[in-house]
């Protein structure tokens, strides 16, 4: 019994170069097995093992377990892929766009290659084709990969339902809800039925416009936008097609004028403790005295106060009744304990009722005290009452940062104590100047319009001594 096959291959080098050349190879009956045996064997039997593999049966080799083809028809693993695709450049009005095929699973699991067409970007941007093709290359390429996979295709409505059953739980309960107020308002309304391939800059920029038209600040459309981009990344790593997507090639409305935060006097945030009664005198006491924020400061546990060394370790926060971590690293952090404070809170443990998560402040069922219903329930009745304007517990936080300011501490001190991350934001919550500041704006004064200053001075002080 006898078999035969045709090996096609280029030659290396010579006057002939890019021609084919064809070999025919004949097996007789002691070879029978070889037909069965895959690609190894016949570069086996092609090259003894004890001579050195010519470049034309190395080329074979090479190409036979590559390619994964086999000997005598028989089916073996699939492709990685078809064939090389380097896509088709067009430029459609002013916009350049690459049409290519992707190996797509279907909803049934089976495997569809589907033409897909991508934007590049517009003749402004790559004036030439030789650019464009460039750009185009760079999407195209991962086709061409001997690792590809075919992708999956779903829209946005499906995946998103995906994403909040398995990553949206193992999120902080805040940006939990932060996240499906986001899906629920203005990515699902907005996106709903589109595919996530077909995403780009074009439809995220319509959002945009579509929020801000609402009214909604720069800083809301970022959140919402980090939302978005969170979803499409999980699609990515999850193996679905997706569009690309950077914030950073969006217009983002301007920074509107931002309306000064609420602070209290020091005057008023002493009425305010003294008018408290109960758990909530050392609640507002612990906000006025630390700067902590509210959720830190109706998170706190026992074990959080440190007598000894007069610290207040800050590890968890209460969100909607439940606990979370901090806002960000550098949050969890102490703070000192003034004496004051100390005494409030020896006071306080005195009458402290245990409870399940040993913490400091806890309703009847053992849970952290919700900061709306604080607010509304506890700290808005004693504003009224004292004529002061209603504000939320963070009214507290500024305060004490206006106070560190005025009394002489430097912003550094101030940003260690609010535990920020970036000093500027530390600047945003001061809303005094401190001493050092005005002296030296005087002493400016002074050199430029000095006797005006000196009038001025001498006036304040026959004022002063009538």
């Amino acid at each position: 019994m006898s078999a035969s096959f045709t090996i096609r291959t280029a030659h290396a080098a010579g006057p002939q170069r890019g021609s084919v050349l064809e070999t025919s190879v004949a097996l007789d009956s002691q070879h029978d097995s070889i037909e069965n045996s895959g690609a190894p064997d016949v570069q086996r039997d092609l090259c003894p093992q004890n001579s050195e593999k010519s470049p034309l049966s190395l080329q074979v080799s090479d190409t036979l377990r590559v390619q994964e083809q086999c000997v005598s028809g028989r089916k073996s693993v699939p492709l990685a892929r078809k064939r090389y695709q380097q896509g088709c450049l067009e430029l459609r009005g002013v916009t350049w766009t690459v049409k290519y095929r992707e190996d797509m699973i279907q909803p049934d699991g089976s495997v569809k290659r589907v033409e897909v067409r991508k934007v590049i970007g517009s003749h402004a941007e790559f004036p030439t084709r030789k650019l464009a093709r460039r750009r185009a290359d760079e999407i195209v390429a991962h086709v061409n990969r001997i690792n590809y996979k075919p992708v999956r295709v779903a829209t946005f409505t499906e995946f998103a339902e995906l994403w909040e059953s398995r990553a949206l739980p193992l999120k902080k309960p805040s940006t939990q809800k932060a996240a499906q107020t986001h899906l629920r308002n203005y990515l699902i309304p907005q996106f709903g039925g589109m595919r996530l391939d077909e995403f780009g800059a074009g439809p995220a920029q319509v959002l945009v416009a579509a929020m801000a038209a609402k009214g909604r600040s720069r800083h809301y459309i970022k959140n919402v936008l980090a939302t978005l981009q969170s979803i499409i990344r999980s699609a990515r790593s999850w193996g679905y097609l997706v569009g690309e997507l950077h914030v950073g090639d969006l217009t983002l409305p301007v920074e509107g004028i931002r309306k000064t935060p609420r602070f209290f006097t020091a005057q008023q945030a002493t009425a305010i403790i003294g008018a408290a009664k109960n758990t909530w005198r050392t609640v507002f006491a612990v906000a006025a005295l630390t700067g902590m924020r509210p959720n830190e400061v109706l998170g706190l546990a026992v074990s959080d106060l440190d007598f000894e060394r007069r610290l207040i370790h800050i590890r968890q926060g209460a969100y909607y009744s439940k606990l979370q971590t901090p806002k960000s690293r550098t949050s969890i952090a102490p703070v000192p304990m003034p004496a004051v404070l100390e005494g409030m809170l020896r006071e306080f443990l005195r009458t402290w009722k245990p409870n399940a998560a040993n913490l400091l402040f806890a309703t009847r069922n053992g849970t952290p005290f919700c900061e709306n219903n604080t607010v509304q329930r506890k700290l808005w009745p004693i504003l009224d009452a004292l004529g002061i304007p209603r504000c939320g517990m963070h009214a507290f936080r500024h305060t004490h940062a206006s106070l560190l300011i005025s009394s002489g501490a430097s912003p550094v001190v101030a940003q260690r104590q609010l535990r920020h991350s970036d000093i500027t934001t530390t600047l945003g919550y001061t809303h005094v100047l401190g001493n050092e500041h005005r002296e030296a704006v005087e002493k400016v004064a002074s050199e430029l319009l000095p006797d005006a200053t000196n009038a001025t001075k001498e006036k304040s002080q026959v004022a002063w001594v009538q």
